[in-house]
């Protein structure tokens, strides 16, 4: 898996909150168990933020209803943007290309 994926996709955060609630569960006993269900618990909060910055950075409606709403949603707004206007630069670039080889 390569890091890319860990930066554009909440997948692999939910596979691995998983996997660490699985271990907390089945696995491990006493402090051990406590700490796994502690870490599953946060990287499982971390992929829904994740993934709610995802759906929402790339959609200029919602992107423009986060910049006019409260300090908290536009916190939200700011987690994704630098990776946001990377990706636009890229699609802006391979729009170019593609209407010069037309």
């Amino acid at each position: 898996m390569s890091l890319r994926r860990l930066k554009t996709s909440s997948v692999p955060w939910f596979g691995l909150a998983g996997l660490a609630f699985v271990l907390g569960v089945f696995v491990l006993a006493g402090a051990g168990q406590e700490v796994a269900l502690f870490v599953a618990l946060f990287v499982f909060l971390g992929a829904c933020l994740h993934g709610l910055v995802l759906a929402v950075r790339d959609d200029d409606v919602s992107s423009a209803s986060i910049r006019e709403s409260d300090p908290g949603a536009r916190f939200m707004g700011i987690i994704g943007a630098d990776s946001a206007a990377a990706r636009r630069q890229r699609r802006l670039a391979r729009d170019r290309r593609e209407d010069a080889s037309r």
